[in-house]
């Protein structure tokens, strides 16, 4: 049962949903944020931040999946996650393109989608050496990100956005952990990769 639901939690808060799912949050914890898109605007962007940050990539590595250029889905072998890292780091950057000469966004979504691209690209570089627990460096970009936007909004009040990424946060390791896919140094480094990059990119970009 508790693996079962440790990989019901990896399978829910994936990595290549947490674009989305900060966009979620501040759509409804700060939505001045999102500002110059409004309502079903700004859904139509988060639509469009799904289809490109997870849709895309998770179709590409069903691809490799399929010609057998990797043995699983899950990337267990460092060594299988260096094409599939590399794809979604084309992926993200397109995102960040798109955002950046098609889309009339703010200078803060833009930042984080910076940021979230470089985070990628620098996953991907690690990965040829180490293996670096992708959960929990999403669960650090999120933690990042807020923590940023709280400090660059002081006049808003972010803790109950900030306390529930954390506790989510929590939750994503400990399930990683759990199902061995990783060690705790591969976690806590992942973690740690994911906070500082979101949070000093977002900080100093905007």
């Amino acid at each position: 049962m508790g693996r079962i639901l440790a990989n019901l939690i990896s399978y829910i808060l994936h990595p290549l949903l947490m674009p989305t799912l900060l966009l979620l949050i501040l759509l409804f914890f700060l939505p001045q944020s999102l500002q110059p898109v409004y309502g079903r605007i700004a859904l139509m962007i988060i639509l469009l931040v799904f289809i490109t940050t997870f849709i895309i990539p998770a179709l590409s590595i069903l691809g490799l999946r399929s010609t057998m250029t990797i043995s699983s889905m899950k990337l267990r072998n460092r060594s299988e996650r260096v094409i599939p890292f590399t794809f979604i780091t084309i992926f993200y950057g397109i995102t960040t393109y798109l955002f950046h000469s098609k889309i009339e966004i703010n200078d803060l979504i833009l930042s984080i989608f910076i940021g979230a691209s470089f985070l990628v690209a620098v996953l991907t570089i690690i990965t040829i050496f180490f293996k670096i627990s992708v959960h929990a460096a999403g669960a650090g970009c999120m933690v990042g990100f807020l923590l940023s936007i709280a400090l660059i909004f002081p006049e808003h009040n972010l803790m109950w956005a900030l306390v529930t990424v954390v506790l989510l946060s929590g939750i994503i390791m400990s399930a990683r952990l759990y199902l061995d896919a990783h060690t705790p140094v591969e976690v806590y480094s992942g973690f740690t990769l994911g906070l500082f990059i979101s949070f000093f990119s977002l900080y100093f970009l905007v």
